[in-house]
């Protein structure tokens, strides 16, 4: 019980740009390990189907990320805007003292997530039928159907996520999230290694597939390697089950509100005014971040399908864009009757793979996203500007610290890069002349989410709406316009989100300026993260260039990254981007103020 009201103290005596450190601090970490794993498990799936043959790492991957890109929409209409809402509406009890409300807010919030949950699983399980045939990938359809059922333990989770985050205990949703990854990475390896070896050797033993019998080869084989993927993607589902199951145990045995914070709370508003809160909360929230997840579908249907008109229709001048990459000898670029693969379904594999990339550095920075929410929230309840400022700062300086450097360093160091984690050499080749432009876009698609957050925690939860929606029309248009170029082909399926999302961005840090009637300091939060992101990208670029013909590749690339991380610390430090109190935050910050302080290195 003392450990309860320890944490709700905590909650209403931190500072807001404390808390939002100390909360940051711990989804980052969290968040860290799970991209971390996340990347590793697609970068093993990757390799483990390059092991059996050029053609399965590209197929493989494809497969995975076209039942991604189905299950991100359904997903984000079922959980995107309901934990939002329920952290903010939290928060906002907890700061009014509210406790009551609280409460209700939380069981208020369950039936709603169990709804959706169901619902949107059955659109996912059955609509995937209709979906394989939008895209002309018949063999993403196992993948597809074995990930379904992580929408409903999704919501599960989202009904505890969202209840902690509000209370400013970030620790319930880290440790789940953790365990989630693990299980995916884990179990999602072990499956998936074990379904494509021992149906391998069952199919040159028997000529069948676990019993099934194929007209030809090729039907074999590719139906197998479904099997594989649906294997690594049932450990994403038993990871989800296992992180739901932590934080239904964490909140029952040490989540709830004390009893004497209850007592002496005043009534909680009727269960019909705290749903129609919710409702008034969560559906701008959701629909905005369905709008920005639907623009990756779309992005599935049109580029796969653009692609696959010139595999038909303009193979010569196709092949062409890729400097004599032997692509038809990796897969035929023409379906056939025994061969329905094309290779838009392959190159599809390759973006997805160099996507992984950019969402490593994406998922950290919602992040502070997240943190931001219930604590700008807090602050602009109780008018206070002064934390309002710090706490607006606080995200805006973490998000760019995060995303400039990671962005321009996936830039100049794409190839480099892909070869240190991949070894298909196609997929290098490819990805590298995708993951320049990509670099660039990862900068504004990091900062997107925060800034949004922000803007939402100040009570403009609608705008987020419109601008994901007016991104999404001009994002779709561009990357349709540059895929449908036949010598620029996949290499521009980026070009869309770079300008979409840098227009986005620049709108909504004016809105959060005019509506929060708060001017950040652009100089340490945006100005001097960039300059020392430049150092540092430059310093890579000019060491990797000088290493890659010394030395070996792998080892030269991960010699320039970390000469990069060195002048990055060093040029931040130069620039005087920190302050004494940011400092004095980190494990024994005391001491490294006072030495940086000593040399006149932070502001």
């Amino acid at each position: 019980m003392s450990n309860k009201k320890n944490n709700i103290k905590s909650s209403e005596s931190s500072s807001a740009s404390q808390s939002f450190l100390k909360g940051a601090a711990i989804l980052s970490a969290s968040m860290i390990i799970v991209k971390i794993l996340g990347a590793v498990y697609k970068i093993f799936i990757t390799n483990l189907y390059d092991m059996f043959g050029p053609e399965y790492s590209g197929l493989g991957v494809g497969l995975f990320t076209n039942a991604y890109e189905i299950y991100i929409p359904l997903f984000t209409i079922a959980t995107a805007g309901f934990p939002i809402a329920v952290s903010r509406l939290i928060s906002e009890s907890v700061t009014q003292k509210r406790y009551k409300d609280v409460n209700l807010i939380h069981k208020v919030s369950i039936p709603f997530f169990v709804a959706m949950g169901l619902i949107c699983f059955g659109i996912m399980f059955f609509g995937s039928f209709y979906y394989i045939n939008v895209i002309s990938s018949p063999y993403s359809l196992y993948p597809m159907l074995v990930l379904s059922p992580t929408i409903f333990f999704g919501c599960l989770e989202s009904i505890y996520r969202g209840y902690f985050e509000g209370t400013r205990n970030m620790v319930p949703t880290a440790i789940s999230e953790i365990i989630e990854a693990a299980g995916k990475m884990v179990l999602g390896l072990l499956i998936a290694y074990f379904v494509m070896t021992t149906g391998l050797n069952y199919y040159n033993e028997t000529g069948t597939v676990f019993g099934l019998v194929f007209e030809n080869e090729n039907d074999a084989l590719y139906t197998l390697l479904s099997f594989s993927v649906s294997g690594a993607i049932a450990g994403i589902v038993l990871g989800s089950v296992a992180a739901f199951l932590y934080l239904f145990i964490k909140y029952k045995r040490s989540g709830k509100i004390p009893k004497e914070y209850l007592e002496n709370s005043i009534d909680a508003r009727t269960r019909k005014e705290t749903f129609n809160r919710l409702l008034k909360t969560a559906v701008p929230i959701g629909l905005g971040a369905f709008v920005m997840s639907l623009s990756s579908w779309i992005d599935s249907i049109v580029i796969q399908n653009v692609l696959k008109d010139m595999a038909v229709n303009h193979r010569s001048e196709m092949l062409a864009s890729f400097s004599g990459l032997e692509l038809d000898n990796t897969i035929p670029l023409n379906p056939t009757e025994n061969n329905p693969i094309t290779i838009q379904t392959v190159l599809w594999g390759y973006y997805g793979a160099v996507l992984t990339l950019m969402q490593v550095v994406t998922a950290v920075t919602q992040v502070f996203g997240t943190s931001a929410m219930p604590n700008v929230t807090h602050a602009y309840t109780i008018g206070n500007k002064h934390e309002l400022k710090s706490a607006i700062e606080t995200v805006l300086k973490l998000t760019m610290i995060v995303a400039f450097p990671a962005g321009l360093g996936l830039s100049v160091l794409a190839k480099p890069i892909l070869g240190l984690i991949y070894s298909n050499p196609t997929l290098i080749e490819v990805g590298s002349r995708v993951l320049v432009v990509m670099g660039i876009t990862t900068i504004f698609t990091s900062a997107i989410t925060p800034i949004c957050s922000m803007l939402q925690g100040v009570g403009k939860v609608n705008i987020p709406l419109f601008l994901y929606s007016g991104g999404l029309v001009i994002k779709v248009f561009i990357t349709w316009s540059f895929v449908s170029i036949i010598s620029i082909n996949i290499q521009g399926a980026t070009a869309g989100s770079l300008v979409a999302y840098a227009l986005m961005c620049i709108v909504a840090m004016y809105l959060l300026v005019k509506y929060s009637r708060i001017m950040p300091n652009f100089l340490s939060t945006i100005i001097k993260p960039l300059g020392a992101a430049i150092c540092c990208s430059a310093g890579a670029f000019f060491a990797n260039m000088f290493l890659s013909g010394v030395i070996n590749l792998k080892i030269s690339a991960i010699i320039s990254i970390l000469v990069a991380v060195i002048i990055y610390i060093i040029a931040l430090l130069l620039f005087r981007t920190f302050t004494a109190n940011e400092i004095k935050f980190l494990p024994k910050g005391e001491k490294i103020a006072k030495v940086l302080e000593k040399y006149h290195l932070i502001g």
